[in-house]
């Protein structure tokens, strides 16, 4: 019984990360490694806005409907982990009552962590207008790499140019025109360890079975809703005494957006519990 008693205590702390402690961002490194990452895929996110709309508005020069826009972004960073521990050993007594008897003994120790991040901004398509990217983009793998929002702006502009669909408004009629674009990235890795001992009379993990499991879930979802702007603007006052104007989305757009946020909300849910 001396075997089981180190034995448990060893792959306890083995667990400690795994679901026992607030996930880190980064895979691997401090803190720095999380800040850098963050910082290259929101940079990437504006940075694939700026050149989508001056690729549509090079290709347009007269202008396009996208030009009264506004932009509203949410990105949502979720990581979980879990460990799980399932110990088991059987004891044997001594001849001859080894034949007519035998003790077995398992216990399962569970953990989990889920930590989620979100930043969410809004923008102007005229504020993107004479800006460009100083830097390249792009990175290895999740929201650092192309997001096809070029693509998608020009199939929306194809058909409302062959009247396909119609995105003009006027002063007349308020429409609920709205354009969405969401990009979900879901990485998992996992570990397990089987390991098994035979001594004399105990035997540890007798069954061969998972002894330890480790698992990390990381999924990177992107939101971008594009609609007209509010056409009731906001007064701010900065420190300066200088007035400025601040748009914010139309009813629809952030309606639209709203529910995107929710519906994936209940899908992680619903994948998270079935996973468990």
């Amino acid at each position: 019984m001396r075997t089981i008693r180190w034995f448990l205590p060893l792959f306890s702390v083995a667990l400690v990360g795994c679901g026992l402690r607030v996930p880190d961002i980064q895979e691997l490194g401090d803190r720095i490694e999380g800040q850098r990452l963050v910082q290259a895929i929101l940079f990437n996110i504006t940075c694939e806005l700026r050149e989508a709309f001056n690729e549509v508005r090079e290709s347009n020069p007269r202008g396009t409907f996208l030009d009264s826009w506004g932009i509203q972004t949410t990105l949502t960073l979720t990581h979980d982990e879990k460990g799980t521990i399932a110990p088991g050993a059987s004891w044997t007594p001594l001849s001859p009552v080894e034949a007519v008897f035998k003790l077995g003994a398992g216990v399962t120790f569970s953990s989990d962590a889920t930590r989620t991040n979100v930043i969410n901004s809004y923008y102007l398509v005229s504020d993107l207008k004479n800006t460009a990217c100083s830097e390249p983009r792009g990175g290895p793998f999740l929201l650092q790499s192309n997001l096809k929002l070029a693509e998608w702006l020009f199939i929306a502009v194809s058909a409302s140019m062959t009247n396909s669909v119609n995105f003009k408004t006027t002063a007349l009629v308020k429409t609920a025109d709205v354009l969405q674009h969401q990009v979900k990235f879901t990485v998992e890795t996992s570990g397990t360890l089987n390991p098994q001992w035979v001594l004399s009379r105990v035997t540890v993990n007798p069954d061969g079975t998972t002894l330890f499991s480790a698992n990390r879930t990381r999924t990177h979802d992107l939101v971008i809703t594009m609609g007209p702007a509010d056409p009731k603007v906001v007064a701010a006052v900065t420190r300066s005494g200088r007035t400025i104007k601040v748009a914010g989305p139309s009813r629809q757009a952030a309606d639209i957006h709203f529910s995107a946020l929710v519906a994936t909300g209940i899908q992680s849910a619903l994948r998270n519990g079935l996973r468990r």
